[in-house]
Protein backbone atom coordinates (compact mmCIF):
# COMPACT_ATOMS: atom_id res chain seq x y z
CA UNK A 1 0.00 0.00 0.00
CA UNK A 2 0.87 3.64 -0.44
CA UNK A 3 -0.12 6.05 1.97
CA UNK A 4 -0.72 9.79 1.73
CA UNK A 5 -0.53 11.94 4.95
CA UNK A 6 -1.38 15.54 6.23
CA UNK A 7 -0.99 17.00 9.47
CA UNK A 8 -2.14 18.94 12.39
CA UNK A 9 -0.34 20.14 15.68
CA UNK A 10 -2.33 21.13 19.07
CA UNK A 11 -0.94 21.78 22.78
CA UNK A 12 -3.67 20.55 25.21
CA UNK A 13 -2.83 19.98 28.57
CA UNK A 14 -0.08 22.68 29.42
CA UNK A 15 -0.15 25.79 29.90
CA UNK A 16 3.02 27.82 29.36
CA UNK A 17 3.18 26.48 25.23
CA UNK A 18 5.88 28.99 24.59
CA UNK A 19 8.21 26.69 26.89
CA UNK A 20 6.95 23.82 25.44
CA UNK A 21 7.83 25.07 21.77
CA UNK A 22 11.26 26.08 23.15
CA UNK A 23 11.75 22.53 24.32
CA UNK A 24 13.45 21.09 21.22
CA UNK A 25 14.10 17.70 23.20
CA UNK A 26 10.13 16.88 23.00
CA UNK A 27 9.44 14.41 20.24
CA UNK A 28 8.36 15.70 16.83
CA UNK A 29 10.30 19.07 17.13
CA UNK A 30 13.13 17.71 15.15
CA UNK A 31 13.41 15.58 12.29
CA UNK A 32 13.67 11.65 13.18
CA UNK A 33 12.71 12.43 16.88
CA UNK A 34 9.43 10.42 15.99
CA UNK A 35 10.86 7.69 13.74
CA UNK A 36 7.69 6.71 12.11
CA UNK A 37 6.71 10.65 11.36
CA UNK A 38 10.36 11.55 10.78
CA UNK A 39 9.53 15.36 9.94
CA UNK A 40 6.09 16.11 11.45
CA UNK A 41 6.01 19.37 9.54
CA UNK A 42 5.89 17.77 5.96
CA UNK A 43 2.89 18.87 3.92
CA UNK A 44 2.14 15.27 2.17
CA UNK A 45 4.20 12.34 1.80
CA UNK A 46 4.25 9.41 0.18
CA UNK A 47 5.38 5.81 1.46
CA UNK A 48 5.02 2.13 1.37
CA UNK A 49 3.57 -0.40 4.12
CA UNK A 50 2.93 -3.85 4.08
CA UNK A 51 0.52 -6.28 5.77
CA UNK A 52 1.35 -9.79 5.80
CA UNK A 53 -1.84 -11.62 4.41
CA UNK A 54 -1.30 -15.13 6.56
CA UNK A 55 -0.21 -13.38 9.81
CA UNK A 56 -2.11 -10.18 9.83
CA UNK A 57 1.13 -8.29 10.63
CA UNK A 58 2.99 -5.37 9.54
CA UNK A 59 6.26 -5.24 7.77
CA UNK A 60 7.80 -3.00 9.96
CA UNK A 61 11.28 -2.75 8.23
CA UNK A 62 9.30 -1.16 5.38
CA UNK A 63 6.85 0.76 6.45
CA UNK A 64 9.45 2.48 9.24
CA UNK A 65 12.56 2.81 5.96
CA UNK A 66 10.39 3.50 3.43
CA UNK A 67 7.99 6.29 5.84
CA UNK A 68 11.72 7.97 7.20
CA UNK A 69 12.93 8.04 3.55
CA UNK A 70 10.37 9.71 2.01
CA UNK A 71 10.21 12.20 4.88
CA UNK A 72 13.41 12.84 4.58
CA UNK A 73 13.42 13.26 1.02
CA UNK A 74 16.46 11.13 0.75
CA UNK A 75 17.87 7.56 1.23
CA UNK A 76 18.76 8.00 4.55
CA UNK A 77 18.68 4.02 5.72
CA UNK A 78 20.70 2.13 6.29
CA UNK A 79 19.76 -1.03 7.92
CA UNK A 80 16.86 -1.98 10.22
CA UNK A 81 17.06 -5.10 13.33
CA UNK A 82 13.44 -6.10 13.96
CA UNK A 83 12.80 -9.36 14.61
CA UNK A 84 8.79 -10.26 15.64
CA UNK A 85 9.91 -13.54 16.88
CA UNK A 86 12.77 -13.16 18.87
CA UNK A 87 11.98 -9.58 20.36
CA UNK A 88 8.40 -7.67 19.25
CA UNK A 89 9.12 -4.78 21.39
CA UNK A 90 12.54 -3.57 20.11
CA UNK A 91 13.27 -2.35 16.79
CA UNK A 92 16.91 -0.47 15.99
CA UNK A 93 17.57 1.67 13.03
CA UNK A 94 20.96 2.20 11.45
CA UNK A 95 21.52 4.79 9.40
CA UNK A 96 23.61 5.40 6.56
CA UNK A 97 27.03 7.76 8.12
CA UNK A 98 26.94 11.69 7.88
CA UNK A 99 23.55 11.22 5.47
CA UNK A 100 21.23 12.79 8.93
CA UNK A 101 21.76 15.47 11.20
CA UNK A 102 19.70 14.61 14.25
CA UNK A 103 20.34 10.79 14.47
CA UNK A 104 23.16 7.86 13.91
CA UNK A 105 20.99 5.54 15.31
CA UNK A 106 17.68 5.03 16.73
CA UNK A 107 16.29 2.15 19.07
CA UNK A 108 13.04 1.76 19.31
CA UNK A 109 10.98 -0.01 22.49
CA UNK A 110 7.85 -0.77 22.08
CA UNK A 111 4.72 -1.42 25.18
CA UNK A 112 1.41 -1.40 25.80
CA UNK A 113 0.09 -2.10 22.92
CA UNK A 114 -3.69 -2.57 22.33
CA UNK A 115 -6.35 -3.08 19.41
CA UNK A 116 -9.82 -3.92 18.47
CA UNK A 117 -11.93 -4.20 15.31
CA UNK A 118 -15.03 -2.64 15.26
CA UNK A 119 -17.27 -4.95 12.34
CA UNK A 120 -19.40 -2.20 9.61
CA UNK A 121 -22.55 -3.88 11.44
CA UNK A 122 -21.36 -2.33 14.85
CA UNK A 123 -19.88 1.09 13.93
CA UNK A 124 -22.02 4.42 13.53
CA UNK A 125 -20.03 5.08 10.36
CA UNK A 126 -21.38 1.97 8.49
CA UNK A 127 -17.96 0.89 7.98
CA UNK A 128 -15.47 -1.83 9.24
CA UNK A 129 -13.35 0.18 11.86
CA UNK A 130 -9.75 -1.08 13.14
CA UNK A 131 -8.37 0.94 16.08
CA UNK A 132 -4.75 -0.19 17.48
CA UNK A 133 -2.52 1.99 19.78
CA UNK A 134 1.23 1.70 21.56
CA UNK A 135 3.40 3.60 23.74
CA UNK A 136 7.29 4.11 22.15
CA UNK A 137 9.97 4.90 24.52
CA UNK A 138 13.02 6.72 21.39
CA UNK A 139 16.58 6.54 22.14
CA UNK A 140 17.83 8.29 19.75
CA UNK A 141 22.48 8.59 19.34
CA UNK A 142 23.82 11.34 17.63
CA UNK A 143 26.57 13.67 17.47
CA UNK A 144 26.92 16.46 19.63
CA UNK A 145 28.56 20.02 19.24
CA UNK A 146 31.17 18.64 21.29
CA UNK A 147 34.22 16.54 19.76
CA UNK A 148 34.18 12.86 20.42
CA UNK A 149 31.49 12.83 22.72
CA UNK A 150 28.14 10.91 21.47
CA UNK A 151 24.64 12.73 21.73
CA UNK A 152 21.79 10.45 23.46
CA UNK A 153 18.06 12.07 23.48
CA UNK A 154 15.28 10.06 24.74
CA UNK A 155 11.82 10.65 23.86
CA UNK A 156 8.35 9.31 24.82
CA UNK A 157 5.35 9.08 22.61
CA UNK A 158 2.19 7.41 21.71
CA UNK A 159 0.50 6.28 18.73
CA UNK A 160 -3.14 5.79 17.81
CA UNK A 161 -3.82 4.82 14.39
CA UNK A 162 -7.51 4.51 13.26
CA UNK A 163 -8.54 2.72 9.86
CA UNK A 164 -11.73 3.34 8.49
CA UNK A 165 -12.78 0.35 5.09
CA UNK A 166 -15.82 -1.03 3.76
CA UNK A 167 -16.77 1.93 1.15
CA UNK A 168 -17.35 1.03 -2.55
CA UNK A 169 -13.88 1.58 -3.11
CA UNK A 170 -12.07 -1.38 -2.04
CA UNK A 171 -9.11 -0.50 -3.06
CA UNK A 172 -8.55 2.84 -1.30
CA UNK A 173 -8.71 3.11 3.13
CA UNK A 174 -8.81 6.10 5.17
CA UNK A 175 -6.90 6.66 8.69
CA UNK A 176 -5.98 9.01 11.38
CA UNK A 177 -2.96 8.57 12.78
CA UNK A 178 -2.55 10.61 16.51
CA UNK A 179 0.66 11.11 18.01
CA UNK A 180 0.86 12.24 21.69
CA UNK A 181 3.97 13.16 23.09
CA UNK A 182 5.22 13.24 26.39
CA UNK A 183 7.39 14.73 28.87
CA UNK A 184 10.59 12.60 29.94
CA UNK A 185 11.36 12.11 33.64
CA UNK A 186 14.69 13.51 33.00
CA UNK A 187 12.99 16.43 31.51
CA UNK A 188 13.51 19.88 33.99
CA UNK A 189 9.54 20.59 32.76
CA UNK A 190 8.92 17.35 33.76
CA UNK A 191 6.62 18.13 36.86
CA UNK A 192 4.87 20.74 35.03
CA UNK A 193 3.03 17.89 33.60
CA UNK A 194 4.27 14.30 34.31
CA UNK A 195 1.78 12.08 32.90
CA UNK A 196 -0.62 13.78 29.95
CA UNK A 197 0.32 14.76 26.68
CA UNK A 198 2.70 18.24 26.12
CA UNK A 199 2.02 18.15 22.10
CA UNK A 200 -0.54 16.19 19.70
CA UNK A 201 -0.18 15.73 16.03
CA UNK A 202 -2.92 14.31 14.09
CA UNK A 203 -1.72 13.11 10.61
CA UNK A 204 -5.14 12.44 8.03
CA UNK A 205 -3.62 8.79 5.77
CA UNK A 206 -5.14 7.78 2.27
CA UNK A 207 -4.25 4.48 1.92
CA UNK A 208 -4.14 2.65 -1.68
CA UNK A 209 -3.89 -0.88 -2.38
CA UNK A 210 -0.99 -1.76 -5.22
Amino acid sequence: MYLNSYYTISFPFIANIDKVVANVDIPGFQKLSIAQVGDVGRETTNYQMNIDQTTGLEDRKLSISTSINAHLGYEAVREIEYNVKDNPNRLSIDFIPQRTRNANRIELFYNGRESELVPASQSASGQTVFVCSEYIRQVTFGLSQEFGVARQVVGNYAHFWTWKGGSDDSSTVTGNLLTAAFLDAQDPMFFNEPSKPVVVYSHDLIAKRL
